[in-house]
């Protein structure tokens, strides 16, 4: 489901936003949480996690709505006290990268499919080379 300003669906904390490119950037909203009402836990390349304003997000161009966090009050809370706790992890190529840390924010479990992914690829074509060679 993609969304824009003003037309977008209502966002619950734990709510995953991904943009679209090469890699996928993810994100998560938490809910207004920092000083100035930032809302947006994002963890860009080669730095550390931060929050932002959903607007700065939405600037950026289109945003999807990926999986939708919880619905519960007691695990939202969890939601926001993990996005607190990642503040200021570095976001690395091979992990923990912003797809880790979204994932740990909003279920406790830190995976990265993309990564997966690249590692499944490498392996075969390791694999490829040791038989040819």
């Amino acid at each position: 489901m993609y969304y824009q300003n003003p037309a977008r669906p209502l966002l619950r904390v734990g709510d995953e936003l991904r943009i679209p490119g090469l890699p996928i950037h993810v994100m998560t909203y938490v809910g207004p949480l920092g000083a100035h009402g930032e809302d947006v836990l994002d963890a860009p390349k080669n730095s550390e996690a931060r929050l932002v304003h959903l607007a700065s997000v939405l600037n950026r161009g289109t945003a999807v709505l990926g999986q939708r966090g919880p619905e519960s009050s007691a695990e939202q809370r969890a939601v926001r006290e993990r996005a607190i706790y990642v503040l200021g992890i570095r976001n690395l190529p091979f992990g923990p990268n912003c797809e880790h840390i979204a994932s740990y924010v909003r279920t406790g479990v830190s995976e990265s499919p993309q990564l997966r992914g690249v590692t499944v690829l490498s392996l075969i074509g390791v694999g490829l080379f040791a038989l040819a060679g």
